[in-house]
């Protein structure tokens, strides 16, 4: 490196002191390698002279008075001062990943105000500069990791970071986040949490602690303040956080209840024992819904109001009103009191279904159903059948059928409420069935294949064998299998709205299916019968357009007018129509849905291998 020299020592009386200085071999660091004293008159060496000359050299880098000084010091005393850096370049920057500083256990909880730790930001690469001010390059190296902080974490300017809520905080390479401990239901009735002894800074958390960081999460109603207690003691005792204590409880609003019918001239159920684990008897069938004629025979009761509740968060959550009963009386019942009461005006059998009531005619054959009597089909009217209705006959009513003994093989087919005292015993053959349009109740089933627009109760058991079909039942209402040790054993069942017996399947894994669907009938035609109003519509607007239809008609030809006339003729009102199954088919899968979502299939006793529910 360069340095001041005068111009040789025998010529020049007078001379400053003179420097000469070496540098690293990446010219990072420099010092003093030579120095020659004053002469004569010659300015002596000092901090300026060194920084003067310094700069001569071409080093911009800052000296370092300090060490400057030093130098001078000793070099002025006759000692060497080579091993003193007088100034430095700027080493280059190299790349640093983010990191967090944790200020407490991650495996205990941090709670709201609580500092759990601070960001360490990331510090990208940069360039240097030597001592010449010439740039030096970092390293290649990849960009440094980011650390993002997640919700529910506070991050001052200093990047220390403070928890918003309770919980346990978790890092890995992109994020810092807290592991909420405190949970809400989907309807928000309802928050639990997990309770530890201690905290991420090791103090003991007590039940106001709880309840504050409730607060912090806007959790201020029907507090457990006894629940969080006992779970803080369990915690306590066994040193182990405890899972799923509920903190929090709101107040569920309580749905009105519906208009509901009223039949009151008897049910269609059996008589229940007085003792819960007494069996049934089955003399002593209850009254069947027959009416005399000026007999009152059913009520309307009203819809009740909804009682609003409220949520742990302290927000009011709006119940349902019910809804109104309105109910189409058929020609042999009389409306009283306003449509709130209903009287027959004939005698037969009391026919109550989906918003209607009627009074109907009864048949009644007082022994089997076979060769004898052929098969039975009523346009209009209930039947009663004394015996059995026999393997390969039909019977037929629009309203109910009741059997006073068995159904074997056969075809039987309501209206209404299908009731079979003794049982339905079936092979399993497709063409015998049971199809109701209300509910199904027998003594017990074997092989049989029951529809039911209604519930299906059977008294003591539902068997499908192994070497056929097997039996297949489905229900828009509820399934039971009411006796206390009763048993579905094989075959599917398939209810709307639930399914409650004490044994499914047998100890030889017999396959037997248990289900809830929300499909219906109803539905079903409804879908059908959209779809070809959207046809006709479609077909009516290619061939007569929009406007006047008698101008349309009047562009005809011949061959065209009649199948336009026909068009003509029937879509008018198909626009209302199709809005009116749309509202229908809404109204009845929510209907439906709320069925199914509170649906459920309660096995009492036993569930045996190969059953699937």
């Amino acid at each position: 490196m360069t340095s001041a020299r005068d111009d040789g020592p025998d010529c020049v009386q007078n001379a400053d002191a003179a420097l000469r200085f070496g540098s690293t071999p990446a010219r990072m660091k420099v010092g003093v390698s030579r120095y020659t004293p004053a002469k004569g008159s010659g300015r002596p060496l000092s901090v300026e002279l060194l920084r003067k000359t310094l700069r001569d050299t071409g080093v911009t880098a800052p000296l370092d008075e300090k060490n400057a000084a030093e130098v001078v010091r000793l070099l002025l005393a006759g000692k060497n001062a080579s091993s003193i850096v007088v100034a430095r370049g700027v080493p280059p920057q190299v790349a640093q990943d983010a990191w967090v500083e944790l200020a407490g256990s991650p495996d205990h909880p941090v709670l709201p105000g609580q500092v759990l730790g601070k960001l360490h930001a990331a510090v990208h690469a940069c360039d240097g500069q030597d001592i010449a001010g010439n740039p030096v390059q970092p390293p290649v190296q990849p960009p440094p990791r980011i650390i993002t902080v997640a919700g529910g974490i506070a991050q001052d300017r200093d990047n220390v970071l403070t928890a918003k809520v309770v919980g346990l905080v978790r890092v890995d390479d992109l994020k810092i986040e807290l592991v909420p401990l405190v949970r809400t239901s989907a309807d928000k009735l309802q928050a639990t949490a997990t309770l530890y002894r201690r905290d991420a800074q090791g103090g003991e958390i007590t039940s106001d602690a709880v309840v504050l960081a409730l607060a912090a999460q806007g959790i201020t109603c029907g507090i457990q303040l006894d629940r969080i207690n006992a779970g803080l003691a369990r915690a306590h005792a066994t040193n182990k956080p405890v899972e799923g204590v509920l903190v929090a409880q709101g107040q569920a609003p309580v749905h009105g209840e519906n208009g509901r019918l009223e039949v009151l001239c008897g049910d269609h159920g059996c008589v229940e024992p007085a003792e819960e684990n007494a069996r049934i008897d089955y003399r002593d069938r209850g009254q069947f819904p027959v009416a005399s004629q000026g007999d009152t025979i059913a009520r309307v009761h009203p819809p009740t109001k909804g009682v609003p509740g409220r949520d742990v968060y302290g927000m009011v959550v709006q119940a349902r009103d019910g809804v109104p009963l309105r109910i189409q009386t058929g020609k042999n019942v009389e409306a009283l009191e306003g449509g709130t009461v209903f009287r027959a005006k004939m005698a037969g059998v009391v026919l109550a279904g989906k918003g209607t009531l009627d009074v109907s005619e009864l048949l009644s054959v007082p022994g089997d159903v076979d060769y004898g009597t052929g098969n039975i089909q009523l346009s209009q009217g209930s039947l009663r059948v004394g015996g059995t209705v026999r393997t390969g006959f039909m019977v037929q009513a629009p309203g109910q059928v009741l059997v006073e003994g068995m159904v074997e093989s056969a075809r039987v087919i309501a209206g209404g409420d299908v009731i079979v005292r003794g049982g339905i015993f079936m092979s399993g053959d497709e063409a015998a069935f049971v199809q109701a349009g209300g509910s199904v109740s027998a003594a017990f089933t074997h092989n049989a294949m029951i529809q039911a627009g209604g519930d299906v109760t059977v008294a003591l058991s539902m068997v499908g064998s192994k070497t056929n079909k097997g039996s297949r039942v489905t229900s828009e209402g509820f399934v039971r299998v009411s006796d206390p040790k009763g048993r579905i054993m094989g075959g599917s069942v398939v209810s709307a709205k639930g399914i409650e017996v004490f044994d499914a399947g047998s100890e030889r894994g017999m396959v037997t299916t248990l289900a809830l669907s929300h499909e219906t009938p109803e539905i079903t035609a409804l879908i059908k019968e959209l779809r070809e109003l959207k046809t006709l519509k479609e077909r009516s607007m290619f061939v007569l357009g929009e406007g006047d239809g008698a101008t349309a008609l009047s562009r005809l030809s011949e061959g065209r007018l009649e199948e336009a006339e026909d068009l003509l003729a029937r879509r008018e009102g198909v626009d209302s129509r199709i809005r009116q199954i749309q509202r229908s088919l809404a109204e009845l899968a929510q209907e439906h849905l709320e069925r199914v979502s509170a649906g459920r299939i309660i096995i009492r006793g036993t569930a045996y291998p190969g059953v699937a529910h």
